[in-house]
């Protein structure tokens, strides 16, 4: 399956996985990467895939939106609009497939690579992973992600993680239902593959129509 210099996609197994592959800076995100994410996930074999894992290369999933974008000054008027297009067509691709997603994250997985994974069905941490949502720190309001938050961990949860910008500990992000599985790093990508793998052996009729039944925010 092809690949672009920022996006890493394999298919296996009837599962695709997709990568970021900027492991040099973290994989934090820009815009390229954006649309490279966007274009790989619209490029996926529909009728193929019985399931999707989210990952990034390297030792941090991902470490948020790039430092230059969101400490920039001139935010709202240079990368807002941009942003905003990009990942509503990624979250929405996200929200409305048929088979499961899953995010694979070791390391980090902060701001847009968090916002990321609630639009998934299932997160898979690696038991050292830093999970936070610092936007606030930067004047950046992501309120169309609060209420995916807010489904899941409830309301002064979500408050307590989105004002306050500081870190989730992995065991916690589990109790609190944020997180499916907690695992070794070095077993994330596996954990998440054996997740929606079990999944994908069922009825994809039936599949679907479960996940249908589930509730998601408008």
């Amino acid at each position: 399956m092809a690949s672009s210099s920022l996006v890493d996609v394999d298919f296996s197994e009837g599962i695709a996985t997709v990568t970021l592959n900027r492991p040099e800076k973290l994989n934090a995100v820009t815009l390229e990467s954006l649309s490279a994410v966007r274009d790989a996930l619209v490029d996926l074999p529909e009728d193929e895939i019985g399931g999707l894992v989210i990952t990034g290369a390297g030792d941090v999933t991902c470490a948020g939106m790039d430092r230059e974008i969101v400490a920039d000054p001139a935010y709202d008027e240079k990368y807002a609009d941009e942003i905003g297009a990009l990942t509503a067509e990624i979250y929405e691709f996200l929200v409305s497939r048929p088979y499961p997603t899953a995010v694979a994250a070791r390391g980090a997985l902060i701001g847009i690579g968090f916002i990321l994974s609630l639009r998934c069905d299932f997160l898979v941490l690696g038991e050292e992973t830093k999970l936070a949502l610092p936007e606030v720190q930067f004047g950046i309001a992501p309120t169309g992600s609060m209420p995916y938050l807010e489904a899941i961990a409830g309301t002064r949860v979500t408050k307590e993680i989105a004002l306050t910008g500081e870190p989730v500990a992995p065991e916690r992000a589990q109790e609190l239902g944020i997180a499916n599985r907690v695992v070794p790093n070095d077993e994330v990508e596996e954990g998440a593959r054996e997740l929606v793998g079990k999944i994908a052996e069922n009825d994809a009729d039936a599949v679907r129509e479960l996940k249908s039944a589930t509730s998601s925010p408008e």
